[in-house]
């Protein structure tokens, strides 16, 4: 590989002391004068890789993706200067340092980020490690200048220059040893002449100046920090990064629009900021997250803790005269602040926004969809958490996060999981996660190594406590039809309670497994016809379409007695097979094969997982069992279910011979 040179009049040209200093916000500068800001910028480069190519008539032959210290950007190099190219490919890679000479910008259309040419480099240096300042994390630029418009840190982001140490050592040493004063010349005869230059002062050190005390600039002038924040604060101004920016949520049966964001400031301080309608959808499209801004203008309220996490005590209500501008600056990310709850406690935060450490134990491979109670396509992922408290507790994950969650990001690491709720069902806890909910793997905070070396060394022998229940499952013992009847199960809880039984359908009518239920998503009421048309009650209008839903009630029987059960939607569909929608078109085309498909579900044993409650009805008390799953019997496990009930039952008649 051959080696950099680096000549005295390029190392005056791009050295500051005798470093490398990258040209920091020198990307936002090309993007507002879209193309070459009038000086050279040094940038590292952080990949690169031959592309030959054309855009909008510009050819190319390289591709690089440069950093000035604060924003990333991809760069095409053009194929003006191949020949360059082909002399220094070997250098263009990670780490290398150079300076762009000559550059141009292009658009490619609407919706697509702004193309950077290189037209001219210099290449100055190789093999640095990746450069930024420790106050700020260089993050991509997304092409819009007017993002950060009239950005120009003030950020040092530099680096020694190995290439260029020679002339560095004779420039530090010139620095040390400035040369003496030349004394001028005396005219013959040793007599001054009288049009001499005077000779110099001698030189005196003198103590620099103080520092001129700095006043407010106009964007700092009366910002108070986020924790003085409250109702009795007229005119308050704050100024910190948008540490978390949520999407706008639409309430269609309230025609109205919601954007929350959070705001950070230097204190490590958050406040929740909220905008309505189209003062929302005003200060979504301008707000970008991680970029700081001057907040001033709306109305404190007493913050609602059921979905606000950030530990303040109010939170601002965004208004038409509310006033958000561009910081000027990038601030350090904040630092993570974790107001931690152990899992053996979340029973006494049931509802509240809760924080929690943990290790991910196991997590489902991939996410789940399927159909609510409402009719709504719903996307989830569970998990199961540990910490050093022994709990074990099961967390859900809903829609994108839990489609694009990385098994390997999670399992068998610590996570943080700020703004998750716990919730209680059927005697057991669990978590759930939400908008507000931020999840941070391995986070940089205390207690991670202490948690860590607790799963790595003590929790191999420690014994885990779930307390969160699964309605899903069959891991306990079945139960018998007769015992489920006997002893009234789902008696003693409002929301009933779960048990599972091996059993077999042994009487179902067809005739009566379906109805024509609402076509408009969500709705499942049943509707009515009349004149070829559908009408619906219950969103009060008239379709000239319908949809299949499932009810079905069916006879369920094993060897101690039978009893009738519900089926509803998913579940109706795991029992016969095939969605309500099949079935209905099976109705209508084939009635033969209709009533083939409910025959062939009799008399073939299951395990189903039944919910049992209590019902009041003309002042008699029913016990109604609904299917919520079913499963093909696992032979090996139901064998064991049940030699462990024998021994329980050995254990009953030992203690009953005393």
């Amino acid at each position: 590989m051959t080696s950099i040179k680096i000549s005295s009049d390029v190392f005056n040209k791009y050295h500051t002391n005798g470093k490398l200093r990258l040209s920091t916000g020198y990307v936002q500068e090309a993007l507002e004068k879209q193309g070459y800001p009038g000086h050279d910028g040094v940038v590292q480069i952080l990949k690169g890789k031959e592309d030959i190519g054309e855009q909008m008539g510009h050819g190319f032959t390289y591709r690089i993706r440069i950093c000035d210290g604060i924003f990333q950007y991809n760069t095409l190099v053009s194929a003006d200067i191949d020949d360059q190219i082909k002399r220094e490919a070997e250098h263009l890679v990670e780490g290398a340092i150079i300076a762009i000479t000559n550059l141009s910008t292009f658009s490619q259309g609407a919706g697509i980020k702004t193309s950077f040419l290189i037209t001219g480099y210099t290449l100055l240096s190789r093999y640095h490690q990746t450069l930024s300042a420790p106050e700020v994390k260089p993050r991509s630029h997304s092409g819009n200048p007017a993002e950060h418009h009239g950005y120009r840190p003030n950020i040092v982001v530099e680096d020694v220059w190995p290439e260029a140490e020679s002339i560095t050592s004779e420039f530090q040493e010139n620095m040390s040893n400035p040369p003496a004063a030349k004394m001028p010349k005396r005219e013959s005869g040793g007599e001054a002449s009288h049009n001499r230059v005077p000779a110099p002062e001698p030189h005196r050190s003198r103590a620099p100046p103080p520092p001129a005390r700095r006043g407010p600039s106009n964007t700092e002038r009366g910002v108070i920090p986020i924790a003085m924040v409250t109702p009795y604060v007229n005119n308050f101004r704050i100024h910190g990064m948008v540490s978390r920016k949520e999407d706008i949520k639409n309430i269609p049966a309230k025609n109205m629009k919601i954007f929350n964001f959070e705001i950070t400031d230097s204190n490590g301080d958050t406040i929740r900021c909220t905008a309505f309608n189209e003062t929302a959808e005003s200060f979504h499209s301008t707000i970008t997250e991680n970029l700081s801004y001057y907040l001033s203008g709306g109305s404190v309220r007493q913050a609602n803790k059921k979905f606000n996490n950030t530990g303040h005590d109010y939170e601002i209500t965004l208004r038409n005269d509310s006033v958000v501008e561009a910081g000027g600056e990038l601030l350090a990310a904040p630092k993570l602040n974790l107001k931690r709850v152990s899992l053996a406690e979340i029973a006494g935060h049931c509802g509240e926004m809760i924080d929690v450490l943990v290790i991910v134990e196991k997590m489902d491979a991939e996410a789940t969809e399927f159909t609510s109670k409402a009719g709504k396509t719903l996307t989830k992922r569970e998990m199961e958490l540990i910490d050093e408290s022994q709990a074990l507790v099961r967390l859900t994950l809903w829609g994108d996060e839990a489609i694009k969650a990385n098994v390997d990001d999670y399992h068998g690491k610590v996570v943080a999981f700020k703004g998750v709720i716990p919730r209680e069902f059927n005697g057991g806890y669990s978590l759930g996660t939400g908008s507000g909910t931020r999840i941070i793997p391995v986070p940089e905070i205390s207690g991670v190594s202490e948690l860590y070396d607790w799963y790595t060394t003590e929790k191999p022998h420690s014994e885990l406590k779930l307390i969160s229940q699964t309605s899903g499952g069959m891991s306990e013992a079945p139960r018998t039809i007769a015992g489920l009847q006997e002893m009234q199960f789902g008696k003693d809880s409002d929301k009933g309670d779960y048990a599972s039984v091996k059993a077999m359908i042994t009487r179902i009518n067809p005739n009566s497994a379906l109805y024509k239920g609402c076509a408009s998503e969500g709705c499942q009421k049943k509707v009515i016809e009349s004149d070829g048309e559908y009408r619906c009650e219950k969103c009060n209008k008239s379709m000239n379409k319908f949809k299949w839903l499932y009810m079905m009630q069916f006879e369920l029987s094993d060897e101690t007695g039978q009893v009738y059960v519900t089926a509803f939607g998913d579940s109706a569909a795991k029992v016969v097979g095939k969605t309500a929608q099949e079935v209905g078109d099976l109705k209508d085309e084939n009635l033969n094969e209709y009533n083939a498909t409910f025959e062939r579900l009799q008399f073939v044993p299951k395990m189903w997982r039944l919910r049992c409650k209590m019902e009041t009805y003309n002042e008699e008390v029913r016990q109604k069992m609904t299917v919520f799953s079913v499963e093909e019997v696992n032979q090996d496990k139901y064998i064991e279910n049940l030699k462990e009930l024998i021994e329980q039952m050995k254990g009953i008649e030992d203690e009953g011979s005393y």
